[in-house]
């Protein structure tokens, strides 16, 4: 069933957001991210619902109690707020300002080497450090196309808004609507295409193991690689503590087998690169997006059932 419009809420939420991205924006970067971290101080106080969430989730994966635990539910609501703030900068930020705070390391030879066959690439990455920055590496790297698959926002004004900012140095939204289409046509010409497959995927995404535990994972990249013969990167974008303001991390790409049967070959390539997802996200896993319920689906559909697609979002 369709949601009802709510004019009055909508506009509401257009303004505050609006009022806090332009307000940030305009600061610099620094300032910008105090404010952040204090704005979502307050949040971690006053919502005691996604304040819970995370603590639970975060005790029961990674083992956390005491003091431990409350340490890491409030550095993880502070990353949220050095990413809304680094979000808002993006509406000012050109191309040589963003590649001057991002360490690329060899990041781009990797997806160059990646996407040698001219079949384009699948980056598969997670909602972690920051990853509005990460969908701007392309255009850092200066690949000339690419796009990413997202989800549109509840509320239709902000999500224009919050495409104007996504899409201003290059990036191209697919939305979720027609995105397996939209991102056949972005890797036969030879573009990456950004992923996030770290959020649940309900009763159409396929269970393999994410951080330990079976999650309900969309197939949509695996299933993209085995059609394309395309292969997938897992990668992303972690917030440093000294140096330049984020650095690339990334494991050696996947490609699928052209002889396999489709079935066991989906369920092998969604295994590694949640495997490399899990990885890279335990090496340092306050700055994951622990206010999902990753692990809200429990019957995701089985693993020896043909594929259906699941919904790629990137909220």
């Amino acid at each position: 069933m369709a949601k009802k419009p709510r004019p009055v809420r909508h506009f509401l939420e257009y303004a505050a957001a609006r009022t806090i991205v332009g307000g940030l924006s305009l600061m610099p970067i620094l300032m910008a991210s105090w404010c952040g971290r204090r704005l979502a101080g307050v949040l971690r106080h006053i919502d005691k619902r996604h304040r819970e969430r995370v603590r639970t989730q975060a005790a029961e994966r990674l083992g956390l109690s005491g003091d431990e635990l409350e340490a890491f539910v409030r550095e993880n609501f502070r990353c949220y707020g050095r990413t809304l703030a680094e979000f808002a900068k993006l509406s000012r930020y050109s191309v040589d300002d963003i590649r001057k705070r991002i360490d690329l390391g060899d990041f781009p030879a990797a997806l160059r080497e990646a996407m040698a066959g001219g079949k384009g690439c699948i980056v598969v990455t997670a909602h972690y450090g920051n990853w509005e920055w990460f969908n701007t590496v392309s255009s850092v790297i200066g690949l000339p196309g690419g796009g990413a698959i997202a989800r549109p926002l509840d509320n239709p004004k902000v999500n224009e808004f919050v495409r104007y900012i996504r899409e201003r140095n290059g990036l191209r939204i697919l939305d979720k609507q027609g995105a397996i289409r939209k991102a056949l046509g972005e890797l036969r010409a030879g573009n990456p295409v950004g992923i996030l497959i770290d959020q649940d995927g309900g009763t159409h995404g396929m269970m393999s193991p994410f951080l330990g535990r079976p999650a309900s994972t969309i197939t949509i990249p695996v299933e993209l690689a085995i059609r394309t013969g395309c292969p997938l990167l897992p990668a992303i974008l972690r917030r440093n503590r000294t140096g330049k303001q984020f650095g690339m991390v990334w494991r050696p790409m996947r490609l699928p087998d052209p002889n396999a049967d489709q079935r066991a070959e989906t369920v092998r390539l969604l295994d590694l690169v949640n495997a490399d997802l899990t990885e890279m996200i335990m090496e340092e896993p306050v700055q994951w997006f622990w206010l999902h319920r990753r692990w809200k689906s429990v019957g995701g559909y089985a693993r020896t059932e043909e594929p259906a697609g699941g919904a790629a979002t990137s909220d």
